[in-house]
């Protein structure tokens, strides 16, 4: 249900995208988007964002859906580091 949630976000709300490769560390990758929101994605499908809020990730068609604090993201690079996350 919260797969069906984000999608409609995404196609009713303008989508923040990220701009610059990933930023791969040990706990998983960072991203800048171009507003200068920093996000982090964890190797454990959890997500959270620089200055406050939480969620998590998952991997859709051909982008990641992030969701953090009822706001929808969407990551369009392939990002090596991070494994498979479905939920």
């Amino acid at each position: 249900m919260q797969k069906i949630i984000l999608a409609g976000a995404l196609v009713a709300a303008t989508i923040a995208q990220a701009s610059a490769a990933a930023e791969c560390n040990a706990n998983g990758a960072v991203f800048t988007l171009d507003d200068g929101t920093v996000l982090y994605l964890g190797k454990d499908c959890d997500a959270a964002r620089k200055g406050g809020g939480t969620g998590n990730w998952w991997n859709a068609a051909s982008f990641l859906g992030v969701m953090i604090g009822g706001k929808a993201y969407m990551v369009t690079e392939e990002i090596d580091c991070l494994p498979f996350c479905s939920t």
